[in-house]
């Protein structure tokens, strides 16, 4: 029997969906209006980034996703990345600092960092996936 190959780059921006998920159940829990019927929607949007992240673990541990090429383009994007987070969370940190330690703000900034650091973690290895390291400069 032939293994379904999957597309990574596809595979890539797939595990932005539970960070925006996340996102949108922060917004949710930070409202200042209050209707009963919010809780139950709080719950499934956070039931649904749940379930959709431990499916993602689960389909990568039971296949193969990446082949040695990939792994490499994976590893030149995490590196980049890494770089990106750090920027981005010094950031949140002076976001909280000119906001007078808000937590909501801190919260915001650090969910929206997750979301942005996921996307260009995406966007980052579908160029060098297609391109190779050429396609960075």
């Amino acid at each position: 029997m032939k293994a379904k190959t999957i597309n990574l780059r596809a595979w890539m921006f797939l595990k932005a969906a539970p960070a925006a998920l996340l996102l949108v159940y922060y917004w949710m829990c930070t409202r200042e209006d209050f209707r009963p019927w919010y809780l139950y929607l709080q719950t499934a949007v956070f039931a649904a980034a749940g379930v959709l992240a431990a499916c993602q673990i689960g389909y990568a541990k039971k296949r193969e996703i990446f082949n040695e090429f990939a792994r490499e383009n994976l590893k030149t994007t995490d590196s980049i990345c890494l770089k990106a987070a750090f920027a981005l969370m010094v950031l949140a940190a002076a976001l909280c600092v000119l906001t007078d330690f808000s937590g909501v703000i801190a919260g915001y900034a650090i969910l929206t960092a997750l979301l942005l650091l996921v996307l260009l973690r995406a966007v980052l290895f579908a160029v060098i996936d297609k391109k190779g390291m050429q396609g960075l400069c």
